[in-house]
């Protein structure tokens, strides 16, 4: 369906503007701008969830609980793929434009969509900030005469400028960094395999001796912290996965759904073994945890230890890039994410008029202020380390919600389809040991996680932004139905199925 904004005159591509597009990944439904092609979607979906938390705040998760962070990410893997695979069971058996806020409205409530989708923008205003950040830190090494803050305004600047012009410049752009990024892993990966060997640098054979030193204890060579650690910081390993749900969300629009989500659900658990886990489990069997910090990137420093000093350099660059990349791409789907709040009735109105460029300006400043509003935080925190720490668990916290909004969906949906008579045969690309497993890890588990962030003393002070994030639009929103201000969200559109057509009672069916 075309349409025109009225104000820009802008040919818009998009169903009815009270409908409810998903937050991420809206453009290809509005075709704001088209510019991105297919092999530049490639590269960012593999790309998109390597930021700079991997590559600098590993170095503080390493430090913290020694080599258990394998074990840390493999829970992360677990959680990742539960989300994934819920996911790809909504999407198949009830397409919605709206994709999990329409899943969220209609099988947990419209109240709890609008949190969700509220927290989804905020998510990325906290991590754009914190990937400023991570670039001003990593700059700070070239170029220690400037201060972190002020790399931290010039790579946000950056990102601004960018996101303001046409968008084949962003894809261009981060298929590019994505790309980097790639290559970066995988020559780490080859550099420190040949380091373990002693085929190079300067320590000789090295094996599992790093790993487990000799005449130690090996439980406390994996769990230097104890293993409750495991769960404190749960959450903050999250980040790292974030933006895996945006495959689904394109995944959706193909022409053939029902083949075309599942599989590009699981690649995405797939993506994760090959391009994050590897490499940290060669990291941490070349470098002693007590070396790692987020003084740089924990990635370069394991390979000046052995004498790479110009590779490590050279890697140092290329986490630029990553956080760069992935604070670039947060933006631009952050101010499309707001764009489509204010389509579907759940943020005013003016931030879906476009300009002439057919831009969202009005959206775009918005979240503009917001985010510099976030990295204004800086003047209450106790450094750029902590700041760093603060906006990735703020990230962490609304990142989540969406996760355990699309499992406990999945969780409801199963259940009223048991209840109209069908089985698990009945159902197109099932979650295995669903409910359980949803139940369990996406809700409960990342629930639990979220609450621990209360007793963990470097992120506790991120709730003071989290919760209000999720609660502020919940109370504004049931004030306003109460009111008679806000009119409710629509969750389907006029060409998508009720729930009760998908589904009829089983006893009904002829």
């Amino acid at each position: 369906m075309t349409a025109s904004d009225p104000d820009s005159g802008c040919l818009l591509d998009h169903t009815p503007v009270d409908n409810p597009v998903p937050p991420a990944g809206r453009e290809k439904s509005l075709r704001l701008q088209r510019g991105i092609k297919p092999w530049m979607a490639s590269l960012i979906a593999i790309g998109g969830i390597i930021g700079s938390i991997y590559y600098l705040g590993s170095g503080y998760l390493i430090a913290e609980m020694g080599p258990s962070v394998i074990l840390l990410y493999a829970i992360g893997g677990l959680v990742i793929w539960t989300v994934m695979q819920s996911f790809a069971e909504l999407l198949v058996n009830v397409p919605r434009q709206g994709n999990f806020i329409s899943h969220s409205a209609e099988f947990i409530s419209p109240t709890w969509a609008v949190g969700t989708g509220w927290s989804y923008w905020f998510n990325w205003c906290a991590y754009i900030p914190s990937e400023a950040v991570a670039g001003g830190i990593i700059m700070h090494v070239f170029a220690p005469q400037l201060p972190i803050v002020a790399w931290a305004v010039i790579f946000l600047t950056m990102i601004t400028i960018l996101n303001i012009i046409h968008v084949g410049g962003f894809g261009f752009v981060e298929s590019t960094l994505s790309l980097i990024k790639i290559i970066h892993n995988g020559i780490f990966c080859i550099v420190a395999a040949l380091i373990i060997l002693g085929i190079v640098g300067n320590g000789g054979f090295i094996g599992l001796n790093v790993l487990f030193p000799p005449n130690s204890d090996p439980f406390m060579d994996i769990f230097p912290a104890g293993v409750f650690i495991l769960i404190s910081n749960l959450a903050l390993i999250l980040v790292n996965f974030q933006g895996s749900e945006i495959v689904g969300l394109a995944a959706a629009e193909t022409q053939n759904p029902d083949r075309i989500v599942p599989k590009a659900c699981r690649q995405v658990v797939y993506r994760i073994l090959r391009v994050d886990i590897i490499p940290i489990l060669l990291l941490v069997m070349i470098l002693p945890y007590s070396e790692a910090g987020l003084s740089d990137s924990v990635f370069s420093l394991a390979l000046s230890k052995y004498g790479f000093n110009e590779v490590a350099g050279i890697l140092s660059f290329i986490v630029l890039t990553a956080a760069f990349s992935c604070a670039n791409s947060g933006f631009y789907g952050s101010v499309r994410a707001l764009y489509g709040l204010s389509l579907e009735g759940m943020a005013p109105k003016i931030f879906s008029r476009l300009n002439k460029q057919c831009i969202p300006m009005y959206a775009t400043l918005f979240t503009l202020l917001m985010c510099w509003a976030v990295l204004s935080m800086w003047w209450f925190s106790n450094g750029e380390g902590e700041l760093y720490l603060w906006l990735l668990s703020v990230s962490a916290f609304t990142g989540a919600i969406c996760w355990i909004s699309i499992c406990y969906s999945q969780v409801v949906f199963r259940k009223r389809v048991y209840q109209r008579g069908y089985t698990k045969k009945d159902i197109k690309a099932p979650a295995p040991l669903s409910p359980w497993f949803p139940l369990m890890i996406g809700v409960i588990l990342e629930i639990f996680a979220l609450v621990i962030l209360a007793f963990n003393e470097d992120l506790r002070g991120s709730l003071y932004l989290s919760v209000p994030a999720v609660a502020i639009p919940m109370l504004i929103y049931v004030i306003g139905r109460k009111t008679g201000k806000i009119s409710g969200i629509k969750i389907r559109h006029e060409d998508e199925k009720p729930f009760d057509e998908l589904f009829p009672e089983k006893n009904n069916t002829s």
